[in-house]
């Protein structure tokens, strides 16, 4: 019986299969006369159709290579003491929202426009909506993004015999260049998005290689995403790292 490892390809396969759940999404909205840009209609349907697609994909997937579960597949394990992770988190996007607005000034950016995902959510203020969008930023974003980075290509990579240190940093550029889907990052502010979402991709990455699995590095990111939330709502202003 041969070892059951992943390809290069299923990580692709696996954000497509988020594509669909997004295009099956948008034909509901059609469907039913809905706006498929509403941000009630985003955070309620399209990023749950999205992550379904997501976590779907990774689980068929991981079948049809010889994983029997995501716990072997991923390293998917959470325990209730990895919850402090979310402290640790919330902590360090306070220094990394530092750098942010040092590298802003030092580089003479003064667009600040920002992502797609933050005016949505900065939309839903003071809605039931933000029920979905807690949900959705600091629950589901969390656990399928570190799934496939931090689980399928951090899993693949060192399946390759890569050293730690380059499969952490080769899963941090992944991880930023993902973001890449939103158009508002090709600017200038946007290249200062992208190097603290690296960053962070580091710490992230780190921890996923010190611990041996997924649960801290997926209460951390809660955490990281957390504050920016918490940011968003009571202190609205230019945040850009979700």
């Amino acid at each position: 019986m041969l070892e059951a490892h992943w390809r290069w390809y299923d990580a692709l396969m696996v954000l497509g299969a988020g594509v669909l759940g997004a295009v099956v999404a948008g034909l509901l909205a059609s469907a039913l006369g809905a706006d498929a840009t509403d941000a009630d209609f985003y955070f309620w349907v399209l990023i749950p159709c999205q992550n379904l697609g997501h976590i779907g994909a990774l689980t068929l997937i991981g079948r049809a290579r010889g994983f029997p579960g995501l716990a072997e597949g991923l390293a998917f394990e959470v325990e209730p003491s990895h919850a402090r992770w979310v402290l640790v988190g919330a902590a360090i996007s306070i220094p990394l929202a530092w750098i942010a607005a040092g590298l802003r000034i030092l580089l003479g950016v003064d667009d600040e426009t920002p992502q797609a995902i933050v005016e949505a959510v900065v939309e839903t203020r003071g809605t039931t909506t933000m029920a979905a969008v807690v949900v959705s930023v600091t629950v589901l974003g969390p656990v399928v993004e570190e799934m496939i980075h931090r689980g399928l290509v951090f899993r693949m990579l060192s399946g390759n015999n890569r050293k730690p240190m380059t499969v952490v940093i080769v899963t941090s550029v992944i991880f930023s260049a993902i973001h890449l889907v939103d158009p508002s990052l090709y600017s200038a502010a946007g290249a200062v998005t992208l190097m603290v979402l690296f960053a962070f991709g580091i710490f992230l990455g780190t921890l996923r290689a010190r611990t041996g699995i997924l649960g801290p590095s997926i209460f951390a990111h809660s955490g990281f995403n957390l504050m920016t939330l918490v940011v968003l709502y009571f202190f609205p202003t230019p945040v850009s790292s979700l």
